[in-house]
C-alpha cells in the first residue's frame, strides 16, 4: 500500500483449480526515502536465540500474545516508517531465520504489539538443516531486496547475539553506499563480543558506513535521529515507551 505501513488485500482476487486466494501486497510510497530491514528474534522479539533450549521452549509453547517485544520497539519502528517529515512511509522488511511455520504466529504478534506490518521473509528450516544456512538466507533475502528497490538505501536493525554485524558488514561491501547505517542491539554484552562488534563498526566506519551497538529503543531513536531518519520529536515518544512497556506487566 502507499504508506509501506499496512498491507491490505489484493483488489483482485485469481482463481485457480484449487480456489480462490487473496495476498497482502507492500508497494513502497513514492515519498519513501528508505528500507528499513530489520531480524526478529532478539532484535524485536524476545527469545534468547543464543541459548537453544530457550529458544526452542518459546517455539513450541508461546504464542502473539505471550511473546514479548523490547521496550520501545513498537514506537521505534513506526518512528523509522514515518521517517523525518513524519509521512514518509519507508517500508519495514523483517529478514529471518525462523521457519515458515512461524509465520502466522510472528504476523499475529506484530499486530497484538501495534508494530508496522511488512513481508516476513522466514526460511525453510528442518532438524537435517539446523542454522547452518542462518547467514546466507539473510544475505541472500537482504541482496535481493536491495536488487528490487534500486533507488532507495537500507538501514539495517539486529542484535548482537548471533551473526547480524558480520553479515551485515557484508552487504555494506557488497553494496557500497546503499547501506545508510547498521543497528545493533546489545543481546549479549560479553566484554569479547563488545568488542568485537566495535571493531566492526571502526572497520565500517572507513566506508563511510555507520554501525550503532546500543542497550535499548531510546538509544536507537537518538541515533536514527541525529542521522536524519527519524523526526526529533519522535525521540521521546519513543523513550516513554521505552519506559512504559519496561514497567507494563507481561501480557497473559
Amino acid at each position: 500500500v502507499a504508506d509501506g505501513t499496512n498491507p491490505a488485500p489484493a483488489e483482485h482476487a485469481s482463481e485457480g483449480p484449487f480456489g480462490i486466494a487473496e495476498a497482502a501486497v507492500l508497494a513502497p510510497s513514492r515519498s519513501a526515502r528508505f528500507l528499513v530491514v530489520s531480524d526478529l528474534d532478539d532484535t524485536v522479539l524476545q527469545s534468547d536465540a543464543t541459548r537453544l533450549l530457550r529458544a526452542a521452549r518459546l517455539l513450541l509453547l508461546e504464542n502473539a500474545r505471550t511473546r514479548l517485544p523490547f521496550p520501545g520497539v513498537a514506537a521505534l519502528y513506526r518512528a523509522l516508517v514515518n521517517g523525518a517529515s513524519g509521512d514518509e512511509g519507508n517500508p519495514v522488511f523483517y529478514v529471518s531465520s525462523s521457519p515458515w511455520n512461524l509465520y502466522d504466529v510472528i504476523a499475529d504478534f506484530l499486530d497484538v504489539r501495534g508494530i508496522p506490518a511488512g513481508p516476513l521473509l522466514l526460511r525453510d528450516w528442518d532438524l537435517g538443516r539446523g542454522l547452518g544456512t542462518h547467514g546466507a538466507h539473510k544475505r541472500t533475502a537482504i541482496a535481493e531486496l536491495l536488487d528490487g528497490f534500486p533507488s532507495l538505501p537500507v538501514v539495517l536493525v539486529g542484535d548482537s547475539g548471533q551473526e547480524d554485524p558480520e553479515i551485515y558488514r557484508g552487504i555494506a561491501r557488497d553494496y557500497p553506499d546503499r547501506v545508510l547505517g547498521v543497528v545493533i542491539r546489545n543481546h549479549t554484552r560479553t566484554p569479547e563480543r563488545i568488542a568485537a562488534v566495535h571493531a566492526l563498526a571502526e572497520e565500517l566506519r572507513t566506508t563511510g558506513t555507520t554501525l550503532l551497538l546500543a542497550d535499548d529503543s531510546a538509544a536507537i531513536a537518538e541515533h536514527a535521529a541525529a542521522r536524519g531518519w527519524i523526526a526529533r520529536a519522535a525521540v521521546a515518544a519513543v523513550r516513554d515507551a521505552t519506559q512504559a512497556d519496561d514497567a507494563r506487566p507481561p501480557v497473559d
